[in-house]
């Protein structure tokens, strides 16, 4: 196995931990934030329709990108997507729920954008660490 091949192997495996954890972080942290919008905002259902159908589709949406950015080996590319991200969540639930809306976008924005600067981070220093000890010659 040459280099370049266990590089990028270990890239993918760390960047399915770390997506994965960001995945786990989304339920964790909703489950924080559901009663906090209760007590300011009145209910999940104070504007009238129920809308917990779509919580569901906006996971699914977070964990599939999530999946997909961890082959996505251009920078650039990986915020693309999550500015995509971003943007499909607030057209999505924007006018209707504008509170919800910009939360959601923040809670998967955020752990997205998060997920990826530290997938980069570690992949990084394994990378230099390796170089250090001279497991692999550059």
């Amino acid at each position: 196995m040459t280099w370049l091949h266990l590089k990028m192997h270990s890239a993918r495996v760390i960047g399915l931990m770390v997506h994965s954890l960001a995945c786990v972080l989304y339920i964790v942290l909703n489950g924080y934030a559901v009663p906090v919008y209760k007590q300011l905002a009145g209910g999940l259902t104070s504007r009238g329709v129920v809308i917990g159908m779509a919580m569901y589709l906006i996971f699914y949406f977070f964990v599939f990108l999530n999946f997909v950015l961890v082959f996505v080996h251009r920078l650039a590319i990986q915020f693309g997507i999550a500015i995509f991200m971003m943007a499909s969540i607030l057209f999505y639930m924007l006018p209707q729920y504008p509170v919800r809306g910009m939360a959601y976008c923040a809670l998967a924005g955020g752990l997205t954008v998060s997920a990826i600067l530290v997938t980069r981070a570690v992949t990084t220093a394994l990378t230099r660490w390796r170089l250090s000890k001279g497991v692999f010659q550059s």
